[in-house]
């Protein structure tokens, strides 16, 4: 239980719903307080953000922020565009098979083909 919360109003009068209010919010910040596994998730939480700001408190905040670029904008690209040129280069009918039954199964698919038919076609005979 939390201790006596007694509030006044200007008037000099007890103000009950400032009290009943006050009282609630503590006693329900007490039962917060007290599981445990909020306490855990807590401190997780707390231990990330720390992590997770403590460049921008030593100076290196711009730096920080392109490095997030690049891991979740650049470097998707640059592995998939890769995956795709390693599928293309080292497998290109192994890809075009894979390519036309996706094409047949998605008719939206088809107007890009012609194009990886050609790419793949190309890429193999330079081979």
């Amino acid at each position: 239980m939390t201790d006596t919360i007694i509030r006044y109003k200007p008037n000099g009068e007890r103000d009950y719903v400032l009290e009943h209010y006050e009282r609630e919010k503590a006693e329900n910040l007490a039962q917060i307080k007290s599981h445990s596994l909020v306490k855990i998730l807590g401190l997780s939480v707390y231990a990330l953000v720390h992590l997770l700001f403590l460049p921008f408190r030593h100076g290196y905040g711009k730096q920080y922020l392109w490095a997030l670029f690049i891991l979740f904008f650049v470097a998707p690209v640059l592995l998939f565009g890769g995956a795709f040129l390693y599928a293309m280069c080292l497998h290109p009918q192994a890809f075009l098979t894979h390519w036309e039954a996706f094409a047949g199964t998605h008719p939206a698919a088809a107007s890009w083909t012609w194009l990886l038919r050609d790419a793949s076609q190309w890429v193999g005979e330079m081979k």
